[in-house]
């Protein structure tokens, strides 16, 4: 073979690598898809939601707000919308394909209805003082929310709760303590809130004067 030939053949060789690494190189990324929230009922979930593609990173995105998800091969991606209250469920299914061609924006709309929050939280807190206190801790009861063991200082939190009044009783408390202002006690609900509930118990010989 002459040197010519020999040459010819290595750059079509070479021409021929070329082409297939820019085959692999040149994977279309530039497609994305444009998210649009639109958020409906009584109550709303104000704070806003999450957006997802493929189950990778969350962004954010208003009640009533839209972003984009960039950078996305061409094929069929799962979005997903997340962080949605208890009250609210998006219309149609949740997460939704969308398929995307090479270099192509493609909207996606959700819809979110909201329904009026009926229910509410108790926080109830517990603290107790005194030079002989309950080791053991107390059982709490809140009318309607069950009953939950506790500590001497501690928190627990009922959810679900119908709006309006509720007992909370402090129960198994030592004879030589006492619940300051009595136990049960009502308290009051209020829905889609958490309301804060403080009760102090008494053990023993009681020190009520903080400079002594």
């Amino acid at each position: 073979m002459s040197k010519r030939f020999a040459i010819a053949g290595s750059l079509a060789a070479a021409l021929l690598a070329g082409g297939c690494g820019d085959v692999f190189i040149g994977i279309n990324t530039d497609g994305r898809i444009e998210v649009d929230v639109r958020t409906r009922g009584v109550d709303p979930d104000l704070d806003g939601f999450s957006v997802s593609v493929d189950g990778g990173v969350q962004q954010l995105v208003g009640s009533e707000g839209a972003v984009t998800l960039a950078d996305l091969r061409e094929g069929t991606h799962s979005v997903q919308l997340s962080g949605l209250s208890d009250n609210c469920r998006v219309d149609g299914s949740n997460p939704r394909p969308v398929a995307v061609g090479a270099g192509q924006a493609v909207a996606v709309a959700f819809e979110v209805r909201c329904a009026r929050i009926t229910t509410g939280s108790l926080e109830v807190v517990v603290e107790t003082s005194g030079q002989s206190p309950d080791t053991d801790g107390y059982a709490i009861a809140v009318a309607g929310g069950g009953i939950r063991f506790i500590g001497i200082s501690g928190t627990e939190t009922f959810t679900g709760l119908a709006e309006g009044a509720h007992l909370v009783s402090l129960k198994d408390v030592h004879q030589d303590c006492t619940v300051v202002g009595g136990s049960p006690r009502p308290f009051m609900v209020v829905a889609g809130k958490t309301m804060r509930v403080e009760l102090a118990v008494a053990c023993g010989v009681v020190d009520l004067d903080p400079s002594s």
